[in-house]
């Protein structure tokens, strides 16, 4: 009996630590504040690495914003959270605004620091959000398209409002990819003229269960389906809900999908997967030995002549 009462008492532990080990994941994935990473550690991360001199040259890049005419606007969501936002209004617009969605754990200054000065030099007006749980907006956790999706809508009323002459492309990269193609099902605006989806996953469920497999080599039973029980009940969503996929098979607007061709953070196949599945006119780039979010790093003047010439193939066809 009392070796029933040992095997009961391990048994219970373990599931303990086994809880709390995926407490501790859940908040890397999807809290506002996650726990310190050891550097030892991203090295088991698949696709985690930057090109040399990323860093340092992404921060030479925010600096030299602040020559920019950048304003900070705020937005007040219908649950009262405060949503921030930076817009770059370019000398002589061109008629054409892009609403510029970022990355996990990014902001819109950070994500797109780089590419800021080619459209305030071209005459495209940026409006660049931080999403909840990121940058200067209200929000304890990322919902990996789910709420940032809906709050991008609100971007899209306020870019209407101000600028109602201009055509609106919505542009993401990673999560903000993700953002605006679940956006794309219910982009009935005529002012939407259409979307550019920069290495965007399937689903936030398939990403995170292709990094426990191809990083550490686990299944995702019981890691990934006890992350998401956590999530439903502290978040309020699934993993499964944050569906670029589900949404991009009832898109409504032309689509630009972008990937890098070393992506193996978001692999380069789920670009595949979410062409194959958009039924509306569609194009797409793979840039030649770009990691994740590296595009336009990697590759700049064949990102701009692409967007550039899918915006102006599009900005004056309303759907």
């Amino acid at each position: 009996m009392t070796a029933v009462f040992i095997v009961l008492g391990v048994l219970a532990a373990l599931l303990v630590l086994l809880f709390a080990v995926c407490g501790v994941i859940f908040k890397q994935l999807v809290w506002q504040n996650p726990f310190p990473t050891p550097k030892w550690f991203a090295k088991f991360i698949a696709g985690a690495g930057a090109p040399d001199n990323y860093a340092h040259d992404m921060e030479t890049a925010r600096k030299a914003l602040d020559a920019l005419p950048i304003e900070t606007v705020w937005l007040h969501a219908p649950d009262g959270a405060k949503l921030c936002g930076h817009v770059l209004v370019p000398k002589k617009p061109n008629g054409k605004l892009v609403l510029a969605c970022h990355g996990a754990r990014s902001s819109g200054l950070g994500e797109f620091c780089q590419s800021a000065p080619f459209y305030y030099e071209n005459g495209y007006t940026l409006v660049m959000p931080d999403h909840r749980g990121c940058g200067e907006s209200d929000g304890k956790y990322m919902g990996y398209g789910t709420h940032e999706s809906k709050d991008t809508f609100l971007w899209v009323n306020y870019s209407k409002a101000r600028f109602p002459d201009c055509a609106i492309f919505l542009l993401g990269v990673s999560m903000g990819g993700a953002t605006v193609l679940m956006m794309s099902n219910h982009a009935d605006d005529p002012a939407i003229r259409g979307i550019i989806a920069d290495c965007p996953y399937t689903s936030a469920w398939d990403e995170f269960s292709y990094q426990i497999h191809t990083s550490f080599h686990l299944p995702d039973f019981p890691v990934l389906h006890i992350c998401d029980l956590y999530c439903r009940i502290f978040c309020g969503y699934r993993f499964r809900d944050a569906s670029p996929l589900d949404a991009v098979r009832c898109a409504k607007k032309p689509v630009l999908f972008i990937h890098g061709e070393k992506d193996d953070y978001v692999p380069t196949f789920m670009q595949g997967t979410l062409y194959d599945a958009c039924p509306t006119k569609k194009e797409r780039l793979v840039v030649p030995g770009a990691v994740h979010a590296r595009s336009y790093y990697t590759a700049p003047a064949l990102y701009q002549k692409t967007i550039t010439e899918f915006m102006e193939q599009y900005a004056g066809e309303k759907v």
